[in-house]
């Protein structure tokens, strides 16, 4: 049996401290954490489960990060004694260990938003029973010192205000909570000291879970609207230029959280945790669906390793690392120094301070790694500058040919299509097209399939486009086909199977390449040679013909189509003028004629009336042209008088014939109102 080679004594026990030490600090590290009814649930980056704890906690209302020493602090308001606790989060410890801060009381009953402030290492919260923010300064907790009376009271809000979430700017030094009560719902920005500065009030129905997004620099806030509809909002950090995240139904959030690229929003009508790009809201996934989520964290070392080098907070950051440094050093003092047979101290590379409550290192803008020993720039452009932006995060500032996130990608990379040539002209990307393509990527075919109708098209010089037709067709684009309209006077045209040449068969009378001679001008073309090719075989006429065929005939036909047209317009003129002159003596026949006499009088008559009275309130009737001079007393007029024109002696006459003739016809006329005629 082969024996196993055994590692010295020696050598075994200097391997095992630095295998601690590389196992403490490289192990497995959780991401994120959700609050649920059975306790705390780590994730990591991945959103795979890697641990849990807290599992007593059934009803964790809010709670924070402390970065530093990598510390919870959670409010559980079902507790009977107690309302804040405090858990240690650190990945290496097999369990995590619990510890009980502040007792229950008026200041701390239901506590509904958390904060750690890293500067000053305060906790902040908001308390609905008491309408009040609340601070502590958590390292003094535990050193014998009664903790409520540790408790400062930051600012008090109205009653009609519920406070809802809570959340804070580090880096500007400012505080943001949700009222979430209907009829006064805003969102506020006071100064750390509770200073009311101002608020958004502006179509806020039930605001709760508050953020601040430090990449972007704006808040953002989960709403639940009117009936079954919810929303998230943003505003600046000066609570003004407010945008809808997103806006939809059937879910109530109540909480959010986010880093670089993505916002975590919890959704506990179905306990979901969905994930959302930042930069596209549409584009959303679960992360988590089981036990009904509360809260959410997500670790992403935001203020020491993400912050340091942007300009609004270096200077805080400047302060927080100073006294990590003290405190190592053992100027501050120590609160809570962890007891742990794992080294007490490791080695931080490139000026890297040594956090000795979690035993692992804050490095500087420009470097990474456990021991700060990675250059964050190192080989990270490809063809380009390296810089550290205000996140802390590299970017590359690419060379003029080159682009892409590290600056990794020719801009000739896929530019030029059609198999055009890519070429630089200083920095800019130009294209050589192949014949048939023209545009700035060689994306334009010059020669379309749909360019020549009957044809094939080809490039020519210059990079036009030319259509050569198939037998049959012409025109630009080989649209027309040949023997339309080709072959005159009746003309039938054909295609030669030889030539592939259109051809018109002429009839009798003509001749030509398209029809259009008379065979008789062949007679007459005196040997013109244009004429010649196509009156070869044609008899020639005889002298006489010819005088007629030049004198007489071209004569008689100009004359009979003259006198055509001339009997047509004068016809038509008669017509017109005939009726000209029948409108005219109609108008003047008109203008002379004497109008026709009309006499109407108006009479009241009844049954005892006199035919020659004239009651004046009786039934009136109206009596035109009225022959009977007893009832009318009215002169009556004999159509004739209409018919022919007679002079005054003769009208006299009429009058006193027809009232002696119609004197005996008179016959009473009844009153309007007597019912009883007939």
């Amino acid at each position: 049996m082969k024996k196993e080679r055994m590692l010295p004594v020696a050598t075994r026990s200097l391997l095992l401290p630095l295998l601690a030490v590389v196992g403490y600090v490289t192990g497995l590290d959780w991401d994120s954490i959700i609050t649920t009814d059975s306790g705390m649930l780590f994730f990591d980056q991945n959103w795979t489960q890697i641990s849990s704890g807290g599992h007593q906690f059934q009803h964790i209302s809010a709670f924070a990060y402390d970065e530093v020493k990598q510390k919870l602090y959670f409010s559980e308001f079902k507790d009977p004694k107690f309302r804040i606790f405090s858990l240690d989060a650190n990945p290496q410890e097999e369990y995590h260990k619990v510890t009980k801060l502040l007792p229950k009381s008026d200041e701390t009953a239901y506590i509904t938003g958390l904060v750690f402030d890293h500067l000053e290492r305060k906790l902040y919260w908001t308390e609905r029973g008491t309408h009040a923010v609340y601070s502590v300064e958590v390292d003094k907790i535990g050193n014998g010192t009664d903790a409520p009376n540790l408790i400062s009271t930051v600012t008090k809000v109205e009653e009609n205000h519920d406070l809802a979430g809570l959340a804070i700017d580090e880096c500007r030094r400012h505080l943001y909570w949700t009222n979430s009560y209907l009829q006064t719902s805003n969102v506020v920005r006071a100064t750390m000291a509770g200073k009311v500065l101002n608020s958004h009030t502006e179509d806020v129905y039930e605001p709760k879970g508050i953020a601040v997004d430090h990449y972007s620099n704006r808040i953002y806030w989960v709403e639940k609207k009117f009936g079954r509809a919810f929303s998230i909002q943003s505003v600046n950090l000066e609570v003004e230029d407010v945008k809808t995240f997103i806006s939809e139904n059937d879910k109530s959030p109540s909480d959010v959280a986010l880093n670089s690229r993505y916002l975590y929003w919890v959704d506990q009508q179905v306990g979901e945790v969905h994930e959302t790009l930042k930069s596209d809201s549409t584009q959303s996934r679960v992360v988590y669906r089981g036990n009904r989520p509360t809260a959410i964290i997500i670790k992403s070392s935001l203020l020491l390793n993400h912050q340091n080098n942007n300009p609004s907070c270096k200077s805080v950051i400047a302060k927080i690392l100073d006294n990590v440094k003290r405190e190592s050093e053992g100027e501050l003092p120590q609160a809570d120094k962890p007891t742990s047979s794992k080294p007490e101290m490791i080695i931080c590379l490139n000026n890297g301070i040594l956090n000795h409550n979690t035993n692992s290192c804050i490095c500087l803008p420009e470097y990474q790694g456990n021991f700060c020993e990675i250059p964050i720039c190192n080989n990270y452009c490809v063809h380009g500058k390296c810089v550290i932006g205000r996140d802390n995060r590299p970017t590359c500032e690419c060379d003029a040919q080159f682009e892409g996130e590290r600056c990794d990608r020719s801009k000739c990379d896929g530019f030029c299509l059609n198999s055009g040539n890519c070429s630089f002209s200083g920095a800019t990307a130009t294209c050589s097209c192949p014949k048939n393509f023209s545009g700035k990527r060689c994306e334009t075919a010059i020669c379309t399939s749909d360019y020549c109708y009957n044809g094939r098209c080809i490039v020519e010089e210059g990079g036009l486009p030319k259509c050569q037709c198939n037998v049959g067709y012409r025109g630009e684009r080989c649209e027309e086909y040949t023997c339309n309209n080709y072959c005159l006077n009746d003309g039938k045209c054909v295609l030669n199977n030889e030539t592939m040449l259109v051809e018109c068969r002429c009839g009798a009378e003509y001749t030509g390449k398209r029809c259009e001679i008379p065979k008789r001008f062949c007679s007459l073309d005196n040997g013109n040679p244009e004429l010649q090719p196509y009156c070869d075989g044609i008899p020639p006429t005889t002298q006489q013909q010819q005088q007629q065929q030049q004198l007489v005939e071209p004569q008689i036909s100009y004359c009979k189509n003259s006198f055509n047209r001339t009997v047509v317009y004068a016809s038509l003129a008669f017509a017109a003028s005939l009726f000209i002159l029948m409108v005219i003596l109609l108008v003047v026949r008109r203008f002379y004629e004497e109008h026709r006499p009309r006499v109407t009088k108006r009479f009241k008559v009844t049954n005892h009336t006199q035919m020659t009275s004239r009651p004046a309130t009786q039934c009136e009737i109206t009596i035109e042209n009225c022959c009977n001079m007893n009832v009318c007393e009215t002169p009556c007029f004999d159509t004739n008088l209409l018919q022919k024109s007679s002079s005054k002696a003769e009208d006299k006459q009429y009058l006193l014939d027809d009232i002696e003739n119609i004197a005996g016809s008179y016959r009473k006329l009844p009153s309007c109102g007597d019912k009883n005629l007939p």
